[in-house]
């Protein structure tokens, strides 16, 4: 398998580039997101990859986050999603909404997404939901972790260890903590919360 590719940007057309590596050309269908984060022509470049084995041939796809790779790579264990059609839903979808649509339920915002229906939506959904940590996400966008962000991890760790889901943890420590709150004062919150 092919990780990722490191090298220079040689083409650009549709969602597709061309990266020069060694003297080889990858072609890689890249997320609108990806795409529209590509240097200049003749710049180097780095992105992570999968590569799909198919009967009519073998295909790159690119991603400029580690982060939306894993979201991809949950999205095609979904029965009746390839990764053409992760990759359309990644490219219609940014992937914040995309987390915040799985963990809370909400099918409208992927069915939005141009050739994805309800059923698949909430297919989508249904598999996922369990399988999506948030936490994941939400500092996959920050450069270093902030004592907060560390705090509400540490409460959910707490939280889910008195045997609550790890979604409705993520959720109700989120909506609890304020700035400078230690673990233990999200947890007691959250347990306030639920009346516990």
């Amino acid at each position: 398998m092919i990780g990722f590719l490191n090298g220079v940007l040689r083409h650009k057309y549709g969602n597709n580039v061309i990266i020069e590596c060694a003297g080889v050309g990858y072609e890689v269908m890249l997320t609108n997101s990806t795409f529209c984060n590509m240097p200049e022509i003749d710049e180097e470049v780095q992105i992570y990859t999968y590569m799909n084995l198919r009967e009519d041939g073998v295909f790159l796809f690119g991603f400029d986050s580690i982060e939306e790779k894993h979201l991809f790579l949950n999205l095609i264990t979904v029965s009746g999603v390839g990764a053409k059609t992760a990759i359309q839903i990644l490219s219609g979808v940014n992937k914040n909404d995309l987390v915040n649509s799985i963990v809370g339920e909400d099918a409208s915002i992927i069915s939005n997404v141009k050739g994805i229906g309800k059923k698949t939506a909430e297919r989508i959904i249904l598999e996922l939901k369990d399988k999506i940590d948030p936490y994941e996400y939400i500092i996959g966008e920050k450069v270093q972790i902030s004592s907060e962000m560390t705090a509400v991890y540490d409460a959910v760790i707490v939280l889910t260890s008195l045997g609550i889901s790890k979604q409705q943890a993520t959720t109700l420590a989120r909506s609890v903590a304020e700035k400078n709150d230690s673990a233990e004062q999200i947890v007691s919150k959250a347990l306030k919360e639920m009346g516990a």
